[in-house]
């Protein structure tokens, strides 16, 4: 079971987004830098999520005493920060993985924590679903399908190859919803039979959708 301590600050701004409330996860809540400092020497977490602007200490404090401590420099952390170039460079370098400007965006934050928890990927989870691409000169209109849904983004898979960093609008169904989710594609590979797999990362997207997409997640990995 991976295990994380969230900033309280932070998990406020995630409304009900769920991926901390899963099975598989633990996650802690913290109130201070000094309060995260104290679970993580009792609980050893995977993961910490926190906020430069907690009280008494600050965030670079923070990352450097835990990276200069053989039993817990090995978490993975996310700050939440905001400022001037120079303040994020000294809290990069104080040893956080990521960071990430405030107000939070839950999308951007969600897709983060996967990627460090190496969150194992939903596979065969498909849907149809119609793609807008929107340029500055005219609008693409193209049908693909998608791969590996969740709910911090999704594969799709389609003839046509984008761009990295491309502007998508994806409209799709599933459990009788339809669900429309602004996407950026992060990586596109090449399949053997000649099409496109491209990984999408969304973009704002609402708390209501990223329930219907976990629960439709949840519901067709109990059918596998």
């Amino acid at each position: 079971m991976k295990k994380i301590i969230i900033a309280e600050t932070i998990l406020s701004q995630l409304e009900s987004d769920s991926f901390f409330k899963r099975s598989s996860i633990e996650f802690i809540v913290a109130r201070s830098s000094e309060e995260i400092l104290n679970l993580h020497r009792v609980h050893k977490v995977d993961l910490i999520v926190t906020d430069d602007s907690l009280p008494k200490m600050g965030g670079a404090q923070l990352c450097s005493l835990i990276r200069s401590d053989k039993e817990l420099k090995d978490a993975s952390i996310i700050l939440a920060c905001n400022g001037a170039e120079p303040h994020q460079s000294r809290c990069k370098s104080a040893g956080a993985n990521v960071l990430v400007p405030k107000p939070v965006d839950p999308g951007a934050l969600l897709w983060k924590a996967s990627e460090l928890l190496v969150v194992q990927q939903r596979k065969d989870l498909r849907a149809m679903l119609r793609v807008d691409i929107k340029g500055p000169e005219k609008t693409y209109l193209f049908f693909g399908e998608t791969r590996n849904i969740s709910i911090s983004g999704m594969q799709i898979e389609m003839d046509q190859e984008l761009r990295e960093d491309e502007h998508l609008v994806c409209t799709f169904k599933i459990a009788h919803n339809e669900l429309t989710v602004h996407c950026n594609v992060q990586r596109m590979e090449k399949t053997a039979s000649g099409k496109f797999r491209h990984g999408m990362k969304f973009i704002n997207c609402d708390t209501k959708s990223l329930i219907i997409i976990e629960h439709y997640v949840k519901s067709q990995l109990k059918q596998q």
